[in-house]
């Protein structure tokens, strides 16, 4: 489904900057334990691929770190200054970017307290997604990891709960931009048509290829982050149901879903697809 050689040198070439000098920060951070993910994260994927319509404004560089200790992000975030007040951002190589650590540094499970910060952070499923994640060739020596398509997807339904809350809707349109991933996929379309499972999916939604393909992105999804942290999900899904059918739609060079009444069906249609992928 991915091809990582379509994504252009241009855009590697920043992600290259950066996590050169974060790796080259302190010995005890392994490229290997590096995971890009937001909006940088978003548009590897769209160029992966193969689309070259342009996505939303936001062009921000996060790095997921996979810590054994604070000790390293304390050593770390010392070698940069900081950018805004946030607390997790800093200019690397001239770049702002959030380093957002995880693993066993999560206290409860899910969330972080940088020392950096005045209150916690949610990473929720980040160590999931990284242990479904893929390589990402910055160089002949550098590698680091990146979420799948479903991945990706997991930590925006995370984030839409966590934000929407508070008035911050641009989760939703980036949750539109997976479904429509998953849509024209040849990939998914032949899963669809060509698996015993597809078929149930497919037929589960009347033969609508846009509705049968967020819920297959559904069950995906539940397939990475497990039934634990699907339970999780399950209990604040979807929030406001009709904030994210308003918002559920993808802006930059693609207007897509067309209408209201079909970003509800679409999100709907998700939905299904949580709701019956945790419960099986």
């Amino acid at each position: 489904m991915l091809d990582l050689s379509r994504v252009s040198d241009s855009l590697l070439d920043v992600v290259l900057d950066v996590v050169s000098a974060v790796s080259g920060s302190t010995p005890e951070l392994n490229p290997s334990t590096i995971m890009v993910v937001g909006a940088a994260c978003r548009d590897v994927l769209h160029a992966a691929l193969g689309h070259t319509f342009d996505t939303v404004a936001t062009r921000d560089l996060d790095l997921g770190l996979a810590l054994s200790s604070w000790d390293v992000y304390k050593e770390l975030t010392e070698q940069f200054p900081s950018a805004g007040h946030t607390g997790i951002r800093y200019d690397i190589a001239g770049i702002a970017v959030d380093l957002l650590p995880f693993g066993a540094v999560e206290d409860p499970e899910g969330v972080v307290d940088p020392p950096t910060r005045r209150e916690p952070v949610s990473l929720w499923a980040f160590e999931e997604i990284f242990a479904a994640s893929v390589t990402l060739e910055l160089s002949e020596s550098l590698q680091v990891r990146i979420p799948d398509v479903a991945g990706y997807a997991a930590a925006k339904l995370g984030a839409w709960l966590d934000r929407s809350e508070w008035g911050e809707l641009k989760d939703a349109s980036d949750l539109a931009l997976v479904v429509y991933w998953y849509a024209e996929s040849l990939h998914i379309q032949e899963r669809l048509y060509g698996t015993a499972t597809g078929n149930e999916v497919l037929l589960a939604e009347d033969l609508d290829v846009e509705r049968a393909a967020a819920r297959l992105l559904a069950a995906d999804i539940v397939d990475i982050i497990g039934p634990k942290r699907s339970g999780e999900l399950m209990v604040r899904w979807p929030g406001d149901i009709e904030l994210l059918g308003r918002s559920f739609h993808v802006g930059g060079g693609l207007q897509w879903p067309f209408g209201l009444p079909r970003r509800r069906e679409l999100v709907e249609a998700l939905t299904r697809g949580l709701v019956d992928a945790a419960g099986a």
